[in-house]
This record gives structure tokens, sequence and C-alpha cells, in this order.
């Protein structure tokens, strides 16, 4: 009988040690993915920067273009197409989106996100053709400019914190196989 309960105990601590070490591995291994996830994320989050500078330099060229009366017809395209948001469904999917941004950071990102896409740069670009045939098209300039550009960069800068975009950014400059485009 002693023998018998011997064995039971054995057969308990056992199956308690494997428990936790599989437990731990699984721990690890959610680190790594939550890790992962952080510097694809600020990947995604450099693309977007660069994106948003390009956009803001762009606006600022309409704008001179539209005060000195040359107006073409290509200066009503706003482009937004590179944007880049691949990355959050995988996130969102995993838990890793919410867990790295937290509340705010979601809605931030989220605000940009929508603001930020080829959709809504149709919308622009029918409200810059309406306002200038209104002659109010160097007013809505001003306003993607002083209002919308800083609220954009705002909200990026504030989901940059959020993954340690800076952090990463300046590993990936130093890399030889991978060039970030300059701001």
């Amino acid at each position: 009988m002693s023998q018998f309960v011997i064995n039971a105990v054995w057969l308990f601590l056992g199956i308690v040690a494997g428990s936790l070490i599989q437990y731990f591995l699984n721990w690890l291994t959610f680190r790594k993915h939550r890790a992962n996830a952080k510097r694809i994320f600020a990947v995604e989050t450099a693309i977007n920067r660069t994106e948003l500078n390009k956009l803001k330099r762009e606006i600022q060229r309409k704008k001179e273009r539209f005060t000195a009366g040359q107006i073409l017809d290509h200066d009503y395209f706003l482009d937004m197409s590179g944007f880049n948001y691949r990355i959050v469904d995988p996130l969102i999917n995993t838990g890793h989106f919410h867990e790295i941004l937290g509340p705010e950071g979601v809605a931030r990102y989220m605000k940009y996100a929508n603001e930020l896409n080829v959709g809504h740069a149709n919308n622009l670009i029918n409200m810059l053709r309406t306002e200038d045939e209104a002659g109010r098209s160097l007013a809505f300039l001003d306003w993607l400019l002083e209002t919308k550009v800083p609220e954009w960069e705002g909200h990026l800068g504030f989901v940059e914190e959020c993954v340690g975009a800076a952090n990463v950014i300046e590993q990936l400059e130093y890399s030889p196989n991978l060039q970030l485009p300059r701001s």
C-alpha cells in the first residue's frame, strides 16, 4: 500500500512539474510573439510616418500652386495609397493589438487609420474641388496643414510611442538589407 501512495505522489508531482514547464514555455512563446509583433508594428508605423510626411509636403506644394493660380487637374488629387494597415488584423486576432496600444492607443490609431486611406482621400479630393469652385481652396488647404496634419501626426506619434517605434526604426536604419525612405 505504501508503494502505491509513493507512486501516486510522484505521479502527481510529475504532472504538476510538467504543467508548470508547459505554462512557462507558453509564456516565453507568447512574449516572443508579442516582441515580434511590436517590431512588425513599428515597421508599419515607420511606413505610415514616411507617407504622412510625403502627404504633408504634397499639400504644401498644392497650396503653393493654388496660391500662384497654376492649378492643373492633378493638383486636386491626394495620394494616400501608400499608407499601410495590413498588420492590424493579425494583431487583433492574436490579441497583441490591444495589449500593445492600450485603450487610448487603439482609439488614436483608429482615428488616423480611418482618415489616412484611399477612401478618405477621395472625400478630401471632392472637398478640395468644391472649395476651389467656391473660391475657398486656400482656406481648405490651410485647414488641412494647420489642423488635420498636426492631428494625424499627434495620433501617429502616440502610437509610435506605444510600439517603441524609435528604437526599431533606429535598428532598421542600420540594416544593410533594408532601406526605409527618409522624410
